[in-house]
């Protein structure tokens, strides 16, 4: 039996082929995660090594390698302490603090309301933490270097001035002279960093002592001994890390989101190999009713059932093995993908090559073998049960074993109704605690249809072929017998392609009814264009609004209504909260909040309005008393969405009452009916120029990067699963290939009986459409209803309206699948046009 059946793996070369196509792009895509995730790893540990670079030891008051404007600084005298410690080679003092820096146009450069660093030159150019990557460093006082990131995207070269803003809050004129390259420095990402003299710190920042003391250390001391004689030498008064300990901190710091999404990257890698799964399993199952004489020839000559099924296990282990390496090869394709991809998005770390360890190498041959024995354990219990006297007569694996229908249908119905239930129930649970309930529910139904699938395809695809069977004519006709003829190989080669599209779906509906949600917020909810707030500064206190600010801003005709809010965060009743107000009158222009109990006349001084997830966390109503910081108010309204998140809205008067007086936190402005965007936010910064410590925010904006994000989630996942329908159409090019061979003498008799090569060709793409579109159909119906399920969820919780259908999109899908589906045809039915008749006719 050994020999046999390795003899048969060399006789039928191109079947091995096949079946080893969708093991390697499963393994691949699996393989691929990990390569890349390794790369990506050592990528980050290579660049973030630049900010350690050559430091043995680093001495700071953090436990967290950063600079954080809240911790202590170190008296610049220990820079004696530390070069006097023995084993000390070369020793550099950090300063480093927070500056606001300007663009070109005058106007703040922050980040989420952040402003940027201001770092100092290194007294010792061994250590220096970063590289000049175009001019120099500043040698004296009014000058600057810049970090290569800003410089790229504000338009910044040598030799040009760059304005900070000083301790007195106005703008100071700095040369530039050099763009520096900190590599992906977590602590500066998405900052603005500039380098000054020691001289320049203590004026423009105010900066009084070191955040860091690097070391490095003399030929023969090691990095741990030298950081033990540091920390006696200074005992609490800092807390000396080895350079080691500081490059691992720094690239943990960075590696979270290469984790993060190489998590999701590899739990698609999994959904593609179970694709694969459903790929393999087909196969095998149509190998074994192409062997169903073989198999029975060799129980008639002594075969006993262990023994076909060893060697149909057997074979699954070789072509897993020998298709996992390939599949190895093809994750390296698929690794450098996802690293291109990275970098095109903005990633800050460039690689130009993989890095494959034997982990990886271990769990791509493992999981793919894994997988291919799994798959064919089915096949090999059939294949064992072929009984001797099949050999004696033509038959199919359908007539020589019989399936169990009953059994299945009543297995099907009850998986799927009571995943049914559990997406019922998904649905009622608000928010996204109901979601996973939901899919679990969905995996429930899937299977069931999985299962059923057998009964359903066969309706399904008459439906489907009966217009072309009577357009087309009698190769039509036989295209959709050939599809019902042998409905369990249709089912199990639809299945794959039905899990990728499927999944497509139910992120095309979630991501449309979120994008949908957010639009209908913006525009009929948040009624404001511009949001001007203060930005944060040394110490995380947030700048507030110049109150002259909205008399300018009122002064400009592009603008219709300008309202001051005010927030802090308060005791209401027990619970914390976000109390705010807006200036009198705010509540009578299109500012004010969507009311939805109560009446926003009704809001005045003694009185109170609650956000009414609020009220409900509180047990409160319209009419109930509750207390806000010991002062007791009437609740007179409940609102849904408002032009902050506040949870309490109280009157101009009562909030200064309570908090005190003071400059607007906010400024919130509506362009006047007819203003182009361009002309009302030209006002708003004219508006701005004598206050530099603001950012805008817009409506615009926030929509573009509302869409944009969704779009690029989309884009991601769309691109991942779009692997699991290559995997499923790969399936489907299988099936027709083992179809062509099973049936060679089939295809010759239709030739002798008069088909022409055109129309056998014909006649077996029109089959393999057939079962693409089949499905599809049932993918994405599948997939609307998971996405339908779980959006009433969310929408119940954060907002109101519909789950919304990408019509255009789930068509689309469709469609491609049957194009899809055609070209995996091709060389299937040319390889079946070019059978000579005579020949066929002749064997056996």
């Amino acid at each position: 039996m050994l020999r046999t059946t390795f003899a048969g793996l060399r006789a039928h070369k191109l079947r091995l082929l096949l079946t080893a196509t969708a093991i390697m792009i499963g393994v691949g895509f699996l393989a691929g995660t990990l390569v890349y995730g390794d790369t990506a790893k050592a990528a980050f540990f290579d660049d973030l090594a630049r900010a350690a670079k050559n430091v043995d030891a680093s001495v700071g008051t953090s436990n967290a390698v950063s600079f954080a404007e809240t911790s202590r600084r170190l008296d610049e005298s220990i820079l004696d302490d530390v070069r006097s410690v023995p084993g000390v080679a070369h020793a550099d003092g950090r300063m480093a603090e927070r500056l606001p820096m300007l663009d070109p146009k005058g106007r703040l450069i922050s980040n989420l309301g952040r402003i940027g660093w201001a770092l100092s030159t290194p007294g010792d150019g061994h250590l220096s933490m970063y590289d000049v990557g175009s001019g120099r460093l500043p040698a004296r006082p009014g000058e600057v270097a810049i970090d290569d990131t800003t410089a790229e995207i504000y338009g910044f070269a040598v030799g040009q001035r760059v304005s900070v803003v000083g301790p007195d809050q106005q703008p100071v004129a700095l040369d530039l002279v050099g763009i520096m390259d900190l590599g992906a420095n977590k602590r500066f990402a998405g900052l603005t960093v500039a380098a000054l003299t020691p001289a320049d710190m203590r004026t423009l920042t105010g900066a009084d002592g070191y955040a860091e003391v690097v070391v490095s250390a003399s030929p023969g001391v090691t990095q741990r001994e030298l950081a033990d004689r540091l920390q006696e030498k200074l005992g609490g008064r800092a807390r000396v890390l080895t350079g080691e300990e500081v490059r691992a901190d720094y690239a943990v710091a960075a590696a979270k989101y290469v984790d993060g999404f190489l998590v999701v990257i590899f739990g698609f890698g999994l959904i593609a190999l179970a694709v694969s799964v459903f790929v393999i399993y087909n196969t095998f199952a149509i190998l074994v009713a192409q062997r169903v004489r073989e198999l029975a020839l060799l129980r008639c000559v002594g075969a006993s059932r262990p023994q076909i099924f060893g060697s149909v296990v057997l074979e699954a282990v070789v072509v897993g093995v020998v298709a996992s390496l390939g599949g190895l090869l093809v994750s390296t394709v698929v690794g450098e993908g996802l690293l291109i991809g990275r970098n095109a998005v903005g990633s800050g770390v460039r690689v130009d090559r993989l890095i494959v360890t034997p982990t990886t190498i271990l769990v791509g041959v493992c999981a793919g073998t894994f997988f291919t024995v799994v798959a064919s354990l089915l096949p090999a219990v059939t294949a064992s049960r072929i009984p001797p006297l099949a050999a004696l007569r033509a038959t199919t694996l359908e007539a020589a074993v019989p399936g169990r229908r009953p059994l299945r249908t009543t297995i099907a119905l009850v998986l799927a109704a009571g995943g049914g239930l559990l997406m019922l129930a998904g649905t009622r649970v608000p928010g996204f605690n109901g979601v996973p309930i939901v899919f679990t529910g969905a995996i429930g139904v899937f299977t069931g249809i999985v299962i059923a699938s057998p009964l359903i395809v066969s309706r399904l695809t008459a439906w489907a072929g009966w217009l072309p069977a009577r357009l087309l004519g009698a190769p039509a006709r036989l295209a959709v017998t050939n599809a019902l003829r042998n409905p369990k190989r249709v089912a199990a080669t639809t299945s794959a392609l039905m899990i990728g599209l499927a999944l497509m779906s139910v992120f095309s509906v979630l991501l449309a009814t979120a994008r949908q949600q957010a639009e209908q917020e913006l525009d009929e909810n948040f009624a404001v264009d511009y949001i001007i707030s203060g930005v944060y500064t040394p110490g995380g206190q947030a700048r507030r609004v110049p109150l002259a600010v909205t008399e300018v801003l009122r002064s400009h005709s592009e603008l219709a209504a300008v309202a001051a809010a005010r927030s802090r965060d308060a005791d209401v009743d027990g619970h914390r909260a976000e109390v705010w107000s807006m200036e009198p009158g705010a509540l009578d222009t299109v500012l004010r909040p969507e009311i939805t109990a109560g009446s926003a006349a009704a809001l005045q001084p003694g009185t109170v309005a609650l956000n009414r997830f609020f009220a409900d966390a509180i047990g409160a109503r319209v009419g109930s008393s509750v207390e806000v910081r010991s002062r007791t108010l009437r609740v007179a309204a409940l609102y849904d969405d408002a032009p902050t998140d506040g949870q309490a809205l109280v009157d101009w008067s009562d909030y200064a009452a309570i908090f005190g007086t003071g400059d607007p936190d906010q400024v919130l402005v509506k362009a006047a009916e007819g203003v182009s965007p361009e002309a009302s936010r030209a006002a708003v910064d004219a508006s701005l120029a004598s206050a530099p410590l603001t950012q805008v925010s817009s409506q615009a904006e926030w929509r573009a990067r509302v869409t944009g994000t969704l779009d690029e989630q989309l884009g991601v996942f769309s691109a991942l699963l779009g692997m699991s329908i290559v995997i499923g159409l790969t399936g489907i090019a299988n099936t027709l290939a083992l179809s062509v061979l099973e049936r060679t003498r089939e295809s010759a008799l239709l030739r002798a009986l008069g088909l022409s090569r055109g129309q056998l060709r014909g006649m077996l793409v029109l089959e393999a459409m057939l079962m693409a579109v089949v499905g599809a159909v049932v993918g994405v119906g599948f997939g609307v209803l998971v996405g339908v399920s779980a959006s009433v969820g969310l929408i119940r919780q954060y907002g109101h309206g519909s789950p919304v259908l990408p019509y255009g999109q789930l068509l689309l899908y469709v469609a491609l699948a049957a194009v899809a589906g055609a070209i995996a045809a091709l060389l299937p039915a040319r390889r079946a046009a070019k059978t000579e008749v005579a020949a066929v006719m002749a064997a056996d």
